[in-house]
């Protein structure tokens, strides 16, 4: 009898173990949605400045990412934007390291008009960008270090097409992404291993005008694609996304209200959905806009996960002992403040923004800065006023 129990319970914990390894694998780590208090940037430098809304508002291609339907360009333009996080200390690992983002272009984009009721735009955008830096231990008994820099980067070329007819805006966004990774952690090897990984994803999105109040809406249907890093097989999945958001308000202030859900929980049943929801306001005075807004992402999963090892043909050295095989994951729920200011000129728009936690166990800081320019004007050399 005794022995039928202690071999149940060595079954439970093997289970248990196999269960949260499994959990683990579904993604490559860094890729993992409870990286994304980190990893996340928020590309749009006026949408960064009042909360990140912008489901419902009508405006210029930088807007696209979070509705297709909202690009009404007035001209031509090129636009550039550089997205700045610092450092933030990565606990549990065997030496002292840090996260940070190696990745400072965050956008760029082309985008006209075709008649009086398309428009267009082309897109780089860099969505999420995390390294550690680094993943270092003693080897040779100290007289060695091994000393590996994890990158997982997700780069994203949007073509994008929205339709405008009276108070009807509709649009679309066709995301061709490359998931890159360097230097993942296995442990038990020394190799190192570089791969990307091809997707994309297809965005809808809709804008309807009610007087002086929008209502929009746009979504990204989940993605499935398998991942193999030799030592490893993702399944990965890339869950459903959505946004909904309401604009009301005067020319000179309007007020934003946005909520998205993730389904996270669709990747593994550790997960949480993700809720998001956002307010922002915008006031005009003269050339200038001035932004606020609130930003609040819940918690996906806490609690430690193993790091991937080579199971295959594990190195034995004594020197592996010492590295913990989990990290802990904190709560990664988020309460953030942003700000935001643009200057509009005769050449183009200047935008700034940044976005601070003020609550939460990650105390992320971003920084946009970002300019478009009037392509009309640059080649005709005519006066163009951008701001009516």
């Amino acid at each position: 009898m005794l022995r039928r129990i202690l071999s149940t319970l060595i079954f439970c914990l093997m289970f248990g173990f196999l269960l949260a390894q499994a959990d683990s694998l579904y993604l490559p780590q860094f890729a993992s949605p409870y990286y994304d208090s980190f990893s996340r940037n928020y590309n749009g430098t006026t949408a960064a400045g009042r909360g990140y809304t912008g489901a419902a508002i009508l405006g210029s291609a930088e807007n696209a990412l979070l509705n297709p339907a909202s690009v009404i360009p007035d001209s031509a333009l090129v636009y550039l934007e550089m997205n700045v996080k610092p450092s933030l200390e990565a606990v549990g690992y065997p030496m002292y390291a840090n996260y940070v983002s190696s990745a400072p272009l965050g956008m760029f984009v082309l985008s006209a008009k075709m008649g009086d009721k398309l428009s267009w735009a082309l897109l780089y955008n860099n969505p999420k960008s995390i390294t550690l830096k680094d993943f270092s231990f003693y080897t040779n008994q100290g007289q060695s270090i091994l000393q590996r820099f994890p990158t997982y980067n997700l780069h994203q070329a949007t073509a994008m097409l929205s339709y405008h007819n009276g108070p009807l805006h509709l649009g679309l966004n066709l995301h061709n992404q490359i998931h890159y990774i360097d230097d993942p952690i296995f442990l038990r090897t020394y190799e190192r291993i570089n791969d990307y990984q091809y997707n994309w994803r297809i965005q809808p999105g809709i804008i309807y005008q009610l007087g002086s109040t929008n209502i929009g809406f746009s979504m990204m249907p989940a993605s499935n694609f398998d991942w193999d890093l030799k030592y490893a097989v993702y399944e990965a999945v890339l869950p459903m996304w959505m946004t909904a958001g309401v604009q009301f308000g005067k020319p000179d202030l309007r007020f934003a209200f946005d909520a998205e859900w993730e389904q996270c929980s669709d990747i593994s049943d550790s997960f949480d959905d993700r809720y998001t929801f956002k307010a922002g306001l915008e006031k005009k005075k003269d050339n200038l806009i001035y932004r606020l807004g609130y930003h609040y992402a819940s918690n996906v999963y806490s609690g430690n996960i193993y790091l991937a090892k080579n199971y295959a043909l594990p190195d034995t050295s004594n020197a592996w002992d010492s590295v913990p095989e989990t990290v802990y994951i904190d709560d990664n729920a988020q309460h953030s403040l942003t700000a935001g200011l643009s200057y509009y000129h005769k050449y183009g728009v200047l935008n700034l923004a940044i976005m601070q936690v003020i609550s939460g166990k990650v105390t992320k800081t971003q920084l946009n800065l970002s300019l478009s320019l009037y392509l009309k004007y640059i080649f005709s050399k005519k006066e163009l006023y951008l701001y009516d």
